[in-house]
Parts: structure tokens; sequence; C-alpha cells
């Protein structure tokens, strides 16, 4: 037994060292990274659209592979777009007619105090500077808005590449030389990662645009400021796990504190939006999704914010894609089952199909 000890100890090095070195790269490249891995996240959601087109009648089913990914490619980059040129345009807005709040904001305050019955004078929003922090926070979200603008058409660029890739990838698969085990066991990983992709994309693209749409229908009719905006930010924080549901209800019930007078509108957003939030994904998100997902809640909550550390809200985004990758990968070899074993929610990684060695 005592030879052994070298090993493991050499085995264990190894793996800090490489994990140190993967840490390092992805905090290094974050710039060149996160572009690619965006393109990626858009790429798999062209080929989702792509999916449900060819699902149509048979015209359509008919008609050339390239010409519906082209289309689905043209619609999600003008959705973008679009959606991206009102977001600027409502957060520019805010930002003018952020003043008009000051008012709003000393009254609460005022209130605030008279309800706790406090003697001392309440505080106005000069004296606490909080239109200060708000238009300094606001100018980093545009700046962090302008830099995604400034990557979008490099984003872009980066999947045309990979829709021209796609076709002829296995094609180039079939000409590495590996052995019929490497060969299996890299098309099973593939072929997992792709439907494991494709399957939580589409479905957390379309739970999410119901909990946006049954948003914005409160919002409106509450007569809420900047419904849309409201509504597309919970689009796109319910891709973050855990707190982008809660972030993403709590902003605009705080707007509605301000904007009306008394709590109703307040607890009707909390209430009303919470209540949506709640039943599109713990009823109707599990049951589209299926077993696809077998990541254990706690590993969720531990990457989401090491993914936070390392990329922001970019890697909130992207957490949980890549963890299935990651427990996917590892299921697929006896050195790294034990990590995905851990990572997965209930320790069952058989779900996965793995080639054993001979």
């Amino acid at each position: 037994m005592q030879p052994q000890k070298p090993l493991t100890i050499n085995r264990v090095s190894a793996w800090l060292i490489t994990i140190a070195l993967a840490i390092t790269l992805i905090v290094v490249g974050k710039s060149y990274l996160i572009p690619i891995f965006l393109a990626l996240f858009i790429w798999y959601l062209v080929n989702a659209i792509n999916g449900l087109l060819r699902r149509l009648p048979i015209v359509v089913r008919r008609t050339p592979q390239w010409v519906t990914l082209t289309f689905s490619f043209l619609f999600i980059g003008l959705a973008l777009y679009v959606i991206g040129d009102m977001i600027a345009a409502n957060i520019n807005e805010f930002v003018s007619t952020s003043g008009n709040y000051a008012d709003r904001i000393d009254s609460q305050i005022e209130k605030f105090y008279r309800m706790l019955r406090l003697e001392r004078e309440p505080p106005t929003l000069a004296d606490l500077n909080i239109m200060g922090q708000i238009g300094n926070n606001f100018i980093i979200l545009l700046n962090g808005v302008t830099a995604v603008a400034k990557n979008f058409f490099l984003i872009l660029v980066y999947v045309i590449f990979l829709l021209l890739e796609q076709s002829i990838f296995p094609e180039k698969i079939k000409h590495l030389g590996l052995n019929t085990l490497q060969s299996d066991r890299l098309e099973t990983v593939l072929f997992q990662i792709n439907t494991a992709m494709r399957q939580y994309l589409s479905v957390k693209t379309f739970t999410s645009i119901i909990t946006a749409i049954l948003s914005f229908i409160v919002f409106w009719a509450l007569g809420l400021d900047y419904a849309f905006f409201w509504a597309f930010l919970i689009f796109l924080f319910n891709y973050i796990p855990t707190i982008g549901s809660i972030t993403a209800t709590i902003l605009p019930a705080l707007l509605a504190l301000l904007q009306f007078e008394g709590i109703s509108a307040f607890l009707i957003i909390i209430i009303g939006v919470s209540a949506i939030q709640v039943a599109v994904g713990n009823i109707l998100e599990p049951r589209l999704m299926g077993d696809t997902l077998n990541i254990s809640p706690l590993v969720v909550v531990l990457t989401l914010i090491l993914w936070s550390i390392l990329w922001g809200v970019v890697g909130m985004l992207l957490s949980v894609p890549i963890t299935v990758a990651i427990i996917i990968i590892c299921a697929q070899f006896p050195s790294t089952k034990n990590v995905a074993i851990l990572l997965s929610k209930d320790g069952k990684v058989g779900g996965m199909v793995r080639i054993e060695d001979d």
C-alpha cells in the first residue's frame, strides 16, 4: 500500500493544478469567453426555434434546413435588437425623470417615521443622497448595456460560424481516428449535452415568456410605470436560479410603493407576481422539464454564487447550463464519476447513458 501514496498525492495535485489553471483562464479570459458562451446560448435558442418550425405542417417540413435556420437566426437577432433598443430607451427615460420621484420618496420616509412614532425629524432624499447612488447605479447599468451592445455583432458572428459548423461537425468526428469506445463516448457526451441544453433553454424560455406576459398584465392593470421594462426584467431574471425571480419581483414592487398612495399596489405586485412565479416555476416548469436537470439545489446555489463572482450577471445566467454540461461530461469517465454524483440531485447518474471501458 505504501507505493500508492505518491500516486494519490500526484493525482490530487494534478486536480488542484488543473482547477487553478481553469479558474485563472476563466477570469483572465473573461472578455473573450463571455461572448463565446453567449453565442452558444443564442445558438441553442436558434436551433430550438428551428426545431419548432420543423414540426409545423408539411409545407414547412419540406422547406430546406438552411431556410428555417436562417429565419430562426434573423428572428432572434431582430428580437434582441428591438428589445435592447426598448430597454435602453426605458433606462434613459427613467434616468431623465428620476427627479420626479424625489418628493414621493421624501413623503414615504415621512410616513415611515410617523408610523414608527419617531420624534426626530425624518431625513430628506438630499440628506440620504439616495438619488446620487441610484444615478451611479444606473450609469453602471448603462455601461454594462453599452458593453453588451458593443459585443452584440461579434456574438452574432460567432453564432453564424456555429450554424455553419454544425452541419459538417459530425463528419469531422468520423475522421478523428478514434476507436469504437472513444467514438461512442464522444458521441454520447455531445448528444446528451445538446439534448439537455435544448430542453433546458426551450422550457426555460417558454416559461419565462409566460411569466413575463402574466406579470406585464398585472403591471398594466395597475398602471405601473415602465411596465414593459419590468416584465422583460422578469423574463431575463427568470434564467437566474432562486434569487432571480425574487429580485425581479421586489424591484417593481418598490416602484409601486413610490408611484401609488398606500401599499395596496405594492402588495398586489408582491402577492400576484410571486403567485405567478410559484405556479409557473414549481408546477408548469417541472412537468415540462422532467428529469433533464439532475442537479442538487445546493449545487445550483453554490454554482450561482461562484459564476456570479467570476462573470457577474452573465455568469448567473449561464451557471445552470454550464453545471449541466459538467455533470454530463464527468458521468462518462470512471475517474470523474464521483464528481457527477456529488453534483447531481439524487446521486443517480444512471439516467445519463454511460459508455464503460472494456
